[in-house]
């Protein structure tokens, strides 16, 4: 089965690179020499332009910042007119439930398959191949697509149809901002009791307080170190879309994660930090403290 892969970005080519380690045909079409020259080493083929990627393939991975740009990509350029009959896209990308919906119904007028399949685990699980993805859309097209997934990620869950997977990730991403909020406040009263950090997570990752986001994020903020594993301002996306998808009156229920918004949102008037592990969500208890 032939597959083309469009977003090539921190997630995107580990991703492209697991699916090429376990022997898939892949057809890109990267804007970065580099990463053209880097995927083509682990043999992937190289083509001049997403149209050429489509000529290709007979599934379709998206991996891609936002909902306008999976909207621009495919329905708004007309690059689903150009798919080979039949052509199912797996859209990986963390978006609006709405867009996911509207994407579906636009290509799928013209025989082609949606499915929904947003992704958790940051860079690090995108390199080991262990992501979860959660994933929306016909049951029967989600089976034929599991053995690609399944190169990319662990914890594979069919949430049910065009949309649910992204509103699942919506439901994830909440869960992660405060968790993140809640390990950056654990870490700063740490500091101030003038605690060892190392024994700190020695102590208590192994018991209720362990996470996943502790393991990930933990020494991010302790050495105040923030490469981007997934990005602070794709993170505020991803909750403006969560708020955006409830009624307001339901939004106060949201409190802590109001907070945490605000939090991220005052820490991103800061435009480098925007560009930063959502983990540095930590810079707002130094720069209180500091």
């Amino acid at each position: 089965m032939n597959i083309g892969f469009i977003g090539l970005g921190i997630m995107g080519k580990p991703m492209c690179i697991n699916l090429l380690k376990k022997g898939h045909s892949v057809y890109i079409c990267s804007s970065n020499d580099d990463t053209n020259e880097e995927l083509a080493g682990y043999g992937a083929n190289v083509t001049k332009d997403r149209e050429a990627v489509a000529a290709k393939s007979e599934v379709i991975i998206l991996m891609l910042p936002d909902s306008a740009e999976v909207q621009e990509v495919i329905v708004d350029s007309g690059l689903y007119k150009k798919f080979n009959p039949e052509t199912t896209v797996v859209d990986m990308s963390s978006i609006n439930p709405e867009t996911s919906k509207a994407v579906f119904e636009a290509i799928n007028a013209h025989g082609h398959q949606y499915i929904d399949a947003p992704v958790s685990g940051g860079e690090e699980k995108a390199v080991a191949g262990t992501l979860s993805i959660m994933a929306g859309g016909d049951e029967e097209e989600f089976e034929a697509v599991r053995p690609i997934l399944e190169g990319m990620g662990t914890s594979i869950v069919h949430t049910g149809p065009v949309g649910s997977g992204n509103a699942v990730k919506l439901v994830n991403q909440v869960i992660v901002a405060n968790n993140i909020a809640a390990l950056s406040e654990g870490v700063a009263l740490a500091e101030e009791m003038e605690l060892d950090l190392d024994t700190v997570y020695d102590a208590i990752s192994g018991g209720l307080a362990g996470s996943a986001v502790m393991e990930a994020k933990f020494r991010k903020m302790a050495e105040d170190e923030y490469r981007p594993g997934f990005k602070m301002k794709l993170h505020m996306k991803d909750l403006n879309n969560a708020f955006a998808s409830v009624d307001g009156s339901f939004i106060e229920n949201l409190c802590i994660t109001g907070r945490t918004k605000e939090i991220m949102s005052e820490l991103m008037e800061e435009a480098s930090i925007q560009e930063e592990d959502h983990s540095a969500l930590y810079r707002y208890y130094r720069k209180k403290d500091r």
